[in-house]
């Protein structure tokens, strides 16, 4: 059987330049994300406080929550499985593999959505203060409808990136849904509507970009599979399981640490609300949406490797992998280090923008920033994880993490509030990190070369952790300062940067650019 040719990489250049073009539209569209989870973060909490922020991003948690189990691990399982098909030519494969994702994601997410449509008065019970219950019951019914859709929604997404579409996918992930979130809430709180019609409008783009990621990777199907045939593609070997079997082999379980994963982003809102308030929950949950959107350049630069790496590893070239996760990790460095160093070292001043009932949470924050930024150290050691087929010890990893997640906020949270979830929150990613990085380098062999990373970390503390302290101590956090902290040190670290260039490929990134802008 003969299949279509993946195009010539070049060579190690050439694999830098393709995650350039990947890497910078997602970090554009990373940017974006980033702005508009702060501007989604801060209109929610000034229209509805705390405490009514907190039984609504509780809401958001078991949403987010259960559109990863209705996932089943089909997201991940299509960006390796459609990868490494067009890296080994078996491109009459494809079609079969998104059918049998997509389909079954469909109808488990309708069960999943009916459920809590018929269950939203006893979640409710569980997730708000009784002033609150009835409130989050509406919030409930008004979400269901769109979570029997959106893990669908996010598997179709997830296809387009496995067949090489990254602008289809920051798109309508990192631009259309974010931004139109805020909006959509600004207009209906400026026409008068009430809480409830919130979660509403911050429903409908699920629904809308549910809609157009099915016919982008219809086309996209299409297209590939009428490229001209060339090359044979690589036989299967004695005894190697179809591709759909292979499939869900590995999305069955990495459906299982997923759902354990997300939980440890979003099980702490619903935790402190139970365990402390909804007012304490509120506090959490905004300091976690600051948390995460720092997160999303980790996220633009897996968009792009993720479906290379898999590629890499499959064809068994395991030093241009790890040279390619190296590079992306200095990116993923340069550009989050300064956010989390700011959010910590000006946090009291940062939260006042949402008001000054959020401004007890600077402590929590500082701990969880600090803890993200050495998380982030790690780069994408788990895409590289999960594209060298180990779902199996990444599920383990997740079980260990939630188990001990959940003993730390039973142990802190009831004495210590928000600072004990932040605590337990730090102890579980930071193990969750260690895990990773310890069976990527000793069990799968793929070096992390983070020791070239230690120039473009240490320009960032010394900017935006070292001046910063030293402004404070002396000028307080009043906004005035934290401008002049952001030009001086900005200006300082954007030097120090130039400096290491060569670290960052700088010149494999403007290269891409230009091609972008000619092609």
């Amino acid at each position: 059987m003969t299949v279509r040719a993946e195009p010539a990489s070049g060579g190690r250049q050439g694999h830098l330049r393709e995650f350039a073009r990947g890497g910078l539209i997602g970090l554009a569209g990373s940017v974006v994300a980033a702005a508009a989870g702060f501007v989604l973060t801060a209109v929610v909490a000034r229209t509805l406080g705390p405490a009514r922020t907190g039984v609504f991003f509780s809401v958001v948690a078991l949403f987010m929550i259960l559109t990863e189990v209705t996932e089943l691990g089909a997201d991940t399982g299509l960006v390796r499985c459609a990868a490494r098909l067009r890296a080994l030519g078996r491109i009459a494969e494809v079609r079969r593999v998104l059918a049998a994702s997509l389909l079954p994601v469909l109808a488990v997410g309708v069960l999943t959505g009916s459920a809590v449509f018929a269950a939203a008065p006893w979640l409710a019970g569980l997730l708000a203060d009784a002033p609150y219950r009835d409130e989050a019951e509406t919030f409930l019914r008004l979400c269901a409808p769109f979570l029997a859709v959106s893990a669908a929604r996010n598997v179709a997404l997830s296809g387009t990136r496995g067949l090489g579409d990254m602008t289809s996918f920051t798109w309508q992930a990192n631009v259309l849904t974010p931004v139109s979130r805020p909006l959509l809430i600004l207009a209906v709180t400026w026409l008068g509507y009430g809480a409830s019609t919130v979660m509403l409008v911050w429903s409908v783009p699920i629904g809308v970009t549910f809609v157009v990621a099915v016919l982008v990777l219809w086309r996209l199907v299409r297209r590939l599979e009428r490229e001209p045939v060339t090359t044979p593609a690589t036989p299967r070997e004695p005894g190697e399981p179809s591709a759909v079997r292979e499939f869900w082999g590995f999305s069955g379980l990495r459906g299982v640490a997923a759902v354990l994963e997300i939980a440890v982003v979003w099980l702490g809102v619903p935790l402190v609300a139970a365990m402390a308030s909804s007012h304490d929950a509120g506090v959490y949950a905004t300091l976690g949406r600051f948390i995460t959107t720092g997160t999303l350049v980790l996220a633009a630069t897996r968009i792009a490797v993720g479906p290379q790496i898999a590629g890499l590893l499959a064809r068994k070239e395991r030093h241009e992998a790890e040279e390619l996760n190296m590079v992306a990790t200095a990116w993923v460095v340069a550009a989050s280090w300064p956010l989390y160093l700011a959010l910590a070292v000006f946090g009291p001043f940062v939260l006042t923008l949402f008001g000054d009932d959020f401004a007890d949470g600077a402590d929590a924050l500082a701990i969880l920033a600090v803890t993200m930024a050495v998380v982030l150290a790690t780069g994408n050691v788990q895409t590289v994880l999960l594209m060298g087929g180990k779902s199996s010890w990444n599920l383990l990893d997740k079980a260990i993490v939630v188990v001990v997640m959940l003993v730390a906020h039973v142990a802190l949270v009831p004495s210590f509030g928000v600072v004990g979830g932040a605590v337990a929150w730090s102890i579980a990613m930071l193990l969750d990190g260690l895990l990773a990085v310890v069976q990527v380098r000793y069990l799968m062999g793929v070096r992390l070369r983070t020791r070239t990373l230690a120039p473009v970390m240490c320009w960032a503390v010394l900017w935006f952790g070292g001046l910063g302290l030293l402004l404070r101590a002396l000028l307080g956090t009043s906004a005035p300062v934290f401008a002049l902290y952001l030009v001086t040190a900005g200006a300082g670290y954007g030097l120090a940067l130039y400096r290491q260039r060569r670290v960052l490929h700088v010149d494999v990134m403007t290269a891409a650019l230009r091609k972008g802008r000619s092609s």
